[in-house]
């Protein structure tokens, strides 16, 4: 069988298409949850980025007061816990949590390294949660870790300067998010604090997923659906996994796939169910706003290749810089044209902007009607902008 024409798009089309499928333009999705579904999780590392990122794809553009409150409030329908590439994602609960617990035995294993706890360590720790207040600390699991996986890991933990009981509770809590028994509730002053699946969501129907590798199928398909055209190595860069792992997953969805090519970029999938729609035109004006991204945006942590995005490879290493850190980022038509921080000056905020190549004037206004959305969101009442210097 000849191998199959691939579509020719333009780059724009590409970003147009993500923008959409990402509610970063049109209408935005009807709540929360939808938001979070589109991205496939919003990254959490920082609880406070992943709710504006969420507020910004949602049509209502709820505040971070009213997402805090949904998080932690029943009925929930989202949960924050660890994700792909072992980073906190905020999920939702129903349609994602068992399909996320499922794939990750197909994905790359996370940076920590030692002894993990055993199958026995770990129903003693789910026995410490039938029952337990909610929320709780890790303090709960201190008297519940055997006294054989304190000793495994007391040489580990005392290189690292922590006490071995609390350095193995924390190895059993993980791990039960993991397996999806608990997941993160907030905090208690500076310490995080956790709950138990089945006490926070009371009325979750939980679907265990058996086959890891048809979980990780579904959630290529949903990849491609926000993410598309990609590649087999943005696939893996995105869940945290080897690029051949990736390629058995789209493998599996042969049929639905269709080759793209774009400019100069090879090895691009699509679904085939999405081509009317990447081959729309993109609009001018404001039906594509400008966006003032947080840190962790899921846009910027979709794709390997980050030519999308950032066209000058010089400016990439302000954007992704060292020790996993993205920073927040203003957007226009896709495109990433500075980078801002902000802080709370009285009722106002005030933005500080770094100008990247493809800044121009004509974005100021645009930014400033987003930067009054964004101090909207964080219960402020207006937001200045000042740009600083231009790299």
């Amino acid at each position: 069988m000849p191998a199959q024409k691939p579509m020719e798009l333009q780059e724009e089309q590409v970003l147009w298409f993500r923008a959409r499928r990402g509610h970063l333009a049109g209408q935005g999705a009807p709540d929360p949850g939808a938001a979070a579904r589109a991205t496939v999780g919003v990254q959490a590392q920082q609880e406070a980025p992943a709710l504006l990122g969420i507020s910004q794809r949602t049509a209502s553009r709820p505040s971070a007061a009213e997402l805090a409150t949904a998080l932690r409030t029943g009925p929930r329908e989202l949960v924050r816990t660890w994700g792909q590439r072992d980073t906190l994602h905020i999920f939702d609960a129903a349609e994602d949590w068992a399909l996320i617990v499922a794939a990750r035995a197909q994905w790359a294993p996370g940076g920590r390294r030692g002894v993990m706890p055993s199958e026995a360590d770990l129903a003693a720790g789910r026995r410490a949660l039938r029952g337990a207040p909610e929320p709780f600390t890790k303090e709960l699991l201190h008297r519940a870790v055997t006294r054989a996986y304190v000793d495994a890991v007391a040489e580990q933990a005392e290189s690292l300067r922590m006490d071995p009981i609390r350095f193995a509770a924390g190895r059993v809590l993980w791990q039960l998010a993991h397996r999806g028994d608990l997941c993160i509730a907030g905090k208690v002053g500076a310490e995080r604090t956790y709950a138990a699946r089945e006490a926070w969501f009371p009325e979750l129907s939980w679907r265990a997923e058996a086959d890891p590798a048809e979980a990780a199928t579904r959630l290529t398909r949903r990849y491609l659906a926000a993410y598309g055209p990609a590649t087999a190595a943005d696939l893996a860069h995105f869940f945290g996994a080897r690029v051949r792992e990736a390629g058995g997953w789209l493998a599996a969805l042969e049929g639905e796939l269709v080759p793209v090519r774009c400019g100069s970029r090879r090895g691009l999938l699509a679904l085939s169910a999405d081509a009317d729609e990447l081959r729309a035109s993109p609009p001018g004006g404001a039906d594509w706003p400008l966006r003032l991204l947080p840190l962790w945006d899921g846009l910027l942590m979709g794709h390997k290749d980050k030519s999308w995005t950032v066209p000058e490879e010089s400016e990439c290493k302000l954007i992704w810089r060292r020790g996993a850190y993205v920073a927040a980022s203003v957007q226009d038509r896709g495109r990433i044209v500075a980078t801002w921080t902000h802080r709370a000056r009285r009722s106002s905020l005030r933005v500080e902007l770094t100008p990247l190549s493809g800044w121009r004037r004509r974005h100021m206004a645009a930014l400033v009607r987003e930067a009054r959305s964004v101090a909207a969101h964080l219960g402020l009442e207006g937001a200045e902008v000042e740009l600083t210097h231009s790299h």
